[in-house]
């Protein structure tokens, strides 16, 4: 190729403006949500599934139908996400912002769709309205408030919590994860971390999700509608979402190259 453009008429010299990557920093197939291991009440920053008990259909009988199966049918990610920022040039933090929709598939071959985190309830919140799946009160509190799930054992820090506008209005999940700039594949030279133009750009890969569906419970609940004390029978479901996240660092740059442009205006 350098043969053909020395040899080429009329060639130049171009400017080509670039987004120029220094580093890159691959998460394969990284737990995006989970919930945080509890020990004897206390938090440990470990990852497990999230565990689900969703609600059970009935027969004619009033005899509960379990669930079969789930599927993850759409990944819905917010407007504007993935976010990405860089923090006191030594840390690149990257946001996600998004709800799922499953279908739910129970042993009488009959279907659902439950979208999270919409349809989750803390066992006291729960709304026959709204309710297909009831969390653990170390997920969504007996208030209805979330609470911040942390992975914080190993680098990078990993973060999950569930948005709310008020109790039972729980429209998407937002995860986080901040990797410092000591595990990317290049370092960088001072110059580089003081160029203004240094961003983080974040490409999503390999959507994969895995379901455990564990035996039937019964969850003594407050139906908040009619403030009673009931007993709901659900199944249980561990369930687990991964995916690669690439984090590359670049900045803008000018590269200057010989060759000849494929198109010029005439005046």
């Amino acid at each position: 190729m350098e043969e053909v453009v020395r040899h080429l008429p009329n060639k130049q010299i171009l400017d080509i403006f670039a987004k120029r990557v220094l580093a890159k920093k691959t998460l394969t197939k990284y737990q995006i949500v989970f919930q945080e291991n509890y020990t004897g009440g206390t938090p440990t920053g470990e990852k497990i599934p999230l565990k689900l008990y969703i609600l059970n259909r009935l027969d004619p009988n009033n005899e509960p139908i379990p669930v079969k199966c789930l599927k993850l049918c759409k990944r819905v990610i917010a407007e504007g996400y993935p976010q990405n920022s860089i923090i006191c040039n030594s840390k690149s933090k990257v946001t996600l912002r998004f709800q799922l929709i499953l279908l739910v598939e129970y042993e009488d071959n009959s279907f659902d769709i439950i979208t999270l985190p919409n349809n989750l309830s803390h066992r006291f919140q729960y709304d026959p309205n709204i309710t297909k799946a009831i969390v653990q009160g170390t997920v969504i509190d007996s208030n209805g408030v979330p609470i911040l799930q942390r992975q914080s054992t190993t680098v990078p820090y990993e973060t999950l919590i569930i948005n709310s506008n008020g109790v039972n209005d729980y429209p998407s999940f937002t995860y986080s994860v901040t990797i410092p700039f000591s595990e990317f594949d290049n370092a960088l030279k001072k110059c580089e971390l003081q160029d203004p133009t240094l961003q983080s750009y974040i490409l999503l890969k390999n959507l994969s999700y895995d379901i455990d569906v564990i035996d039937v419970v019964n969850v003594e609940a407050t139906n908040i509608v009619t403030s009673q004390t009931v007993t709901l029978s659900t199944s249980e479901v561990d369930f687990s979402l991964f995916e690669d996240i690439i984090d590359k660092l670049g900045i803008d740059q000018d590269v200057i190259i010989e060759g000849i442009p494929e198109a010029e205006c005439e005046d």
